[in-house]
């Protein structure tokens, strides 16, 4: 009985099951899709619940998305929960790789940087801010 129990709960997704693709999270009111991103380097998933107007006092974090990036490119963030600076709050800077330069993946915000100081890539902060918790 405490196996049928247990493939019901991972089969409706209560469970996550170790080395499992990033699928939509289904609740009874709606169907989120998962997106994946990049922090330091690594693999991360968020929620993308849209565009945001802030309120006084809200705390926002950086998040940069690419213009012409690679077909690997994922937007990367530099705080996860857990981390005092963490917000599911993000600021939209758009990176863009100058012409004649061939882009790269770029899986950290100190990449981003390193670009920018090269020379290879322009950063503008977008008056765009987004509500992406990460999970």
């Amino acid at each position: 009985m405490r196996k049928l129990a247990l493939l019901a709960l991972v089969a409706a997704g209560a469970i996550a099951v170790p080395g499992a693709t990033a699928q939509p999270i289904k609740h009874y009111l709606s169907v989120q899709k998962v997106t994946v991103g990049f922090f330091r380097d690594s693999r991360v998933e968020y929620l993308d619940l849209g565009p945001v107007k802030l309120a006084a006092g809200n705390k926002v974090a950086p998040i940069w998305t690419f213009a012409n990036g690679t077909k690997a490119q994922r937007n990367v963030i530099d705080t996860v929960p857990g981390r005092a600076d963490y917000t599911p709050l993000w600021q939209v800077n758009v990176v863009t790789f100058k012409p004649g330069m061939t882009p790269l993946t770029l899986r950290s915000a100190s990449e981003i940087k390193a670009a920018a100081a090269r020379g290879e890539v322009t950063v503008k902060k977008a008056a765009t801010v987004v509500n992406c918790p990460v999970i």
